[in-house]
């Protein structure tokens, strides 16, 4: 039988400047080619790496998501291309909202007081602890997360 859904959310980085920086880093590499040459007379490797560097970051980007999905089981999120955990109620010894600050970034932070914090912005979430293990799940609903599982924290 599955689940009742009681929370999702599905985040992606927003923040403008970050796409500033993001879009002119791929404009920088671009500009280092002359469109009157052949470009496979340009190809060298520093404009090479620039630009596999710079497309790659892009696409690293546009695909970044942090998915959260809550049941009356368990907490699942997925930080895609890069993690995947489900968290069980049944093994937690502690769950909050929580307001958690500056953390040195957005992003997947590790070794914060908080444990391991996945965020895309913002400073609230889904404090977590299981057995001597902490994890913050980014929230950009912090009201409507906290009112769907008020039932289930600890």
């Amino acid at each position: 039988m599955k689940s009742k859904v009681l929370f999702q959310e599905s985040q992606k980085f927003q923040q403008w400047w970050l796409w500033i920086i993001v879009i002119g880093l791929v404009i920088v590499a671009a500009s280092t080619f002359d469109y009157s040459e052949p470009l496979k007379n340009q190809l060298t490797v520093d404009k090479v790496i620039l630009t596999i560097t710079a497309v790659g970051i892009l696409v690293l980007f546009l695909t970044l998501k942090l998915s959260t999905r809550i049941t009356e089981e368990k907490i699942q999120m997925r930080y895609f291309p890069f993690v995947k955990k489900d968290f069980y109620w049944k093994d937690m010894t502690s769950a909050q909202v929580i307001d958690y600050g500056f953390v040195g970034g957005w992003g997947i932070r590790i070794w914060t007081s908080y444990g391991t914090v996945y965020n895309v912005g913002g400073s609230k979430g889904l404090h977590i602890k299981i057995a001597d293990k902490q994890y913050v799940i980014g929230t950009q609903k912090e009201e409507e997360l906290r009112s769907s599982i008020a039932h289930l924290l600890k």
